[in-house]
């Protein structure tokens, strides 16, 4: 039977289901379990509070298929028959509840019966002082093939001290084709024989400061078995990659670069995985970028890239393999269908960036080369290369053959230097996200429980102080002018979150004032109130009223309404790619990012500005429910990429007619009742934030009116600086303008004619160079216009020249080089020239073989450049 991927997946959920662990969706591969990794590597991430027993959760048993990424053997991807950077791992796991005994014998049983696995075929792995662990798999396989290995491969730690324990390995001998044909070869080499399918980790053990190992009251079970290695080994396949879950990214790639499949397999494997990455990272809401994750993502699909331009492939391809991908992955992700667009959009846009910057990186080669035969230098610096490398983005493979090329080594062990330099400052750049110790925050939101929130339906309630904190610990109380946290029963304030501000107000009793400047949820939902006391002592247990300031949340519930608003009109008018990528909504003004991958027109702003005013003036009603999530994702719910959300969520919907929803998202923010209520929408800015990725910044309500009253006074400003009236303010600029280009215009005509005069001065200081009229000079002030009209009119007098005339302007040099059509023919070309002259000043220079221009930045040696002018001519 060929097993396919979608059926494995659902047998092992439904396997463990049965045996009464929890089936719990995959996390983000942005961890929201573990904020201090990159990203999510493993299914037991999102779990990290389940096994400390930091987790309000109430299951004991759980089991997932985890979406994962790593980088570590990037290199290996397409070489061997088992490494990739995306894959899913199944996993099943204990917290405190089964062990060893249930996680051998129900891992032997899947494999062997539900999988049929040959029984003759499976090794296990444990750990050499683990015999209790060897008793157990004496019950299914022969002493024989249970081998017993070393801390390295078969003792998990989390650290230095902390949880640890042994693990064991289930392996499938693959078959003495697929080993090294070593005398020495077994389950413990690192051929491609023996292939790592389950890995069973028992955490029982904390190690102490002094190395000993001390039991483990609450034992945990944490395993991992890779989809994609169990789909290869239940249908007789020696490699991951010649199953459903990649042949048809292989097949299409083999079509779209039109080479062949049997001949090229390596490759095509890479680019398959790097698809299906690309894929997983972009919905996920990571973006390509030049640091972080983002960086990550970059290189990923720039390695895919390169092998399409080795096939001769000029433009862009990769973005198509994203349907395939879809189409495999999408029962088990139907979130990717609503991404879809958004995710081929930008990676086709990241593709065209690049193959951009292919041919910048062949330029700045082959300048970079010149420069190295100029000073008789054979082997490019190591550094040169890997800037290359780092900063354009170009092949360093590529550098070494153009280079040789041209006679040229590079410098390969000062190039791995340098790389591995940017490594370790890319690693050290990576301490986490930045986010607060929360350990505390765990340990109270066990004492205290979940706060309450009201703030949904009340501005004011009754509420009872459960604990109070300052600088990081409990205190009993706090007393007039003292700064501290307070943890309530219940709660009118929202807690930062979802892009919307905190509320902040008052609280009080007849003895005591409180003011609250912000609200946070450290962890699950535990609300930290951040407080400083007016009046009075504040004790645990306090019974006091509650209270929001009321102007900050509903002037805060029109933006965040009016965000919905300008998502939906953003589809609408530039496309169903568009969807969130990050958001800020506060009193003063919303800000609203967005996938697009070029800058929005003034008549597409003024397009969206005015529908949006159109919803608003239509007054549509804004209903919030809550709904299972499979219902609001069949109703067209929109999401955020890379949230995580629970069985039941809060939908948003702004209504259009009784059977009609304007728009409808997935949303714990704070709204308005009434589209009515926003009152005016007007956008204040757009601008771009990262690399497909725009912002827009509006106003509504009063913070509207603040801004056109600021508008006004600006132009009451410029009427009184310009002496006329407001009505009259356009004509009287666009007079100053006229009045100012005809000044200019006079000023050039003199620079003309002083110009004029003293043209015949400088031919007069014409060089001969090779038999060649080469007048090269400097002069002060003089723009790129006037300089063209000094080449002009040299070459009236001098038909048969070299012309080279630069001007320092404003500590910057700008030049023009002419190059008659009768000295072309001999082989000297303008843009060249440039080029050269271009590389002494610190610039950047080009243009056709009779002419080009160019600028640079060093000024001190403008004067040596133009006298030794033939240097740069040979």
């Amino acid at each position: 039977m060929n097993k396919q991927s979608a059926y494995i997946r659902k047998t092992f959920l439904d396997f463990f289901s049965e045996k009464g662990c929890k089936v719990v969706p995959s996390d983000s591969l942005v961890p929201s379990g573990d904020k201090t990794l990159l990203f999510t590597s493993a299914g037991m991430v999102q779990f990290k509070k389940h096994f400390l027993g930091q987790s309000k959760d109430t299951f004991t048993r759980a089991t997932s298929s985890q979406k994962c990424f790593r980088t570590s053997d990037i290199d290996q991807v397409g070489v061997t028959n088992r490494h990739l950077t995306f894959f899913e791992m199944l996993g099943n796991f204990s917290f405190g509840d089964y062990f060893k005994e249930e996680a051998i014998a129900w891992a032997w049983d899947f494999l062997t019966n539900y999988m049929q696995l040959p029984k003759e075929k499976l090794y296990a792995t444990i750990y050499k002082d683990d015999d209790e662990a060897g008793q157990m798999w004496k019950k299914f396989v022969p002493e024989s093939r249970i081998i017993k290995m070393g801390d390295e491969t078969n003792f998990w730690t989390m650290g230095p001290t902390g949880p640890c324990g042994p693990c064991s390995e289930i392996l499938i001998d693959l078959g003495e084709d697929m080993g090294c044909h070593k005398p020495t070869c077994g389950p413990w080499c690192d051929c491609n024989r023996y292939l790592e399918i389950w890995n069973l980790v028992f955490t029982q053990f904390d190690r102490q400061e002094d190395g000993s190992l001390k039991p483990l009251g609450r034992k945990n079970i944490d395993t991992g078995m890779g989809l994609e290695r169990i789909v290869a080994a239940a249908n007789g396949k020696n490699n991951v990659f010649d199953t459903d879950l990649f042949l048809p990214m292989m097949n299409a790639a083999s079509e779209l670069l039109k080479v062949s499949f049997n001949d090229n397999i390596p490759k095509l494997r890479m680019i398959a995985d790097h698809a299906r990455a690309i894929t997983f990272l972009i919905s996920d809401g990571i973006h390509p970028s030049n640091e972080g994750r983002g960086y990550v993502l970059r290189r990923i699909l720039r390695r895919a890239v390169r092998q399409g331009k080795v096939f001769g492939m000029n433009e862009p391809f990769l973005y198509k393999l994203v349907d395939v991908v879809h189409d495999v992955m999408k029962p088990a992700y139907p979130e990717l269908t609503a991404r879809l667009d958004n995710i081929k959009s930008m990676a086709k846009v990241e593709e065209e960036k690049f193959l951009e910057t292919l041919n910048t990186g062949t330029d700045l080669l082959n300048n970079l080369i010149s420069q190295y035969k100029a000073k008789n230098v054979s082997v490019l610096k190591g550094e040169d290369v890997f800037k290359l490398y780092d900063t354009y983005g170009f092949p360093h493979e590529l550098t070494k053959e153009i280079a040789l090329e041209q006679g040229l080594t590079i410098d390969e062990k000062g190039f791995e230097q340098e790389k591995k330099l940017a490594q370790e400052k890319s690693r050290g750049a990576w301490s986490g996200s930045g986010e607060q110790d929360i350990t505390f925050y765990s340990v109270l939101h066990k004492e205290c429980g979940d706060t309450t929130f009201e703030g949904y339906t009340q501005n004011s309630s009754s509420v009872k102080v459960i604990a109070l904190v300052k600088d990081g610990k409990k205190v009993e109380s706090l007393s007039k002018g003292e700064k501290g946290e307070m943890i309530l029963s219940n709660s009118p304030f929202y807690a930062e979150s979802g892009g919307q501000v905190a509320d902040t107000g008052i609280m009080f009793n007849e003895s005591v004032n409180i003011e609250v400047t912000d609200v946070t949820k450290p962890i699950g939902k535990l609300f930290v109130h951040k407080v400083v006391v007016e009046k009075g002592k504040v004790k645990a247990g306090d019974v006091l009223t509650a209270s929001i300031n009321t102007d900050k949340r509903n002037q805060t519930a029109r933006h965040h309404t009016a965000t919905h608003l300008l998502q939906k009109v953003l589809r609408s008018v530039l496309g169903n790619h568009v969807a969130q990528a990050g958001s800020l909504v506060c009193p003063d003004n919303l800000r609203f990012d967005f996938n697009h991958f070029k800058a929005v027109t003034k008549e597409e702003l003024k397009k969206i500005e005015k529908d949006v005013n159109k919803a608003i003036r239509q007054n549509y009603p804004v209903s919030i429910t809550e709904m299972p999530i499979e219902q609001a994702r069949k109703e067209g719910a929109m999401a955020l990429f890379g949230e995580k959300y629970g069985d039941v969520v809060r939908t948003v919907k702004v209504i259009e007619t009784d059977d009609k929803y304007y728009s409808m998202e997935l949303c714990g923010g704070t709204h308005v009742q009434k589209t009515g209520d926003i009152g005016m929408f007007k956008i204040v800015s757009e601008s771009s934030v990262g690399s497909g990725i725009r912002r827009i910044e509006a106003v509504c309500g009063s913070a509207c009116e603040k801004y056109v009253d600021g508008l006004e006074n600006k132009i009451d400003e410029i009427a009184a600086l310009l002496k006329t009236s407001k009505v009259m303010v356009v004509p009287a600029i666009e007079k100053m303008l006229q009045d100012n280009k005809n000044l200019e215009t006079e000023i050039s005509s003199l620079k003309s004619k002083v110009i004029a005069g003293e043209i015949d001065e400088y031919i007069k200081s014409a060089k001969d160079i090779n038999g060649i009229n080469v007048i090269a000079f400097a002069v002060e002030g003089v723009d790129v216009k006037t300089l063209r009209e000094m080449v002009d009119k040299v070459k009236e007098k001098k038909a048969s020249a070299i012309i080279v005339i630069a001007s320092k302007l404003q500590d910057k040099i700008s030049f023009v080089i002419s190059v008659s059509q009768d000295i072309v023919k001999q082989g000297y070309a303008a843009g060249k020239i440039a080029k050269q002259f271009a590389s002494k000043i610190d610039g950047s220079g080009g243009g056709k073989p009779d002419f080009a221009q160019g600028g640079g930045k060093k000024t001190d040696n403008l004067k040596s450049v133009i006298e030794n002018i033939g240097e740069i001519l040979k």
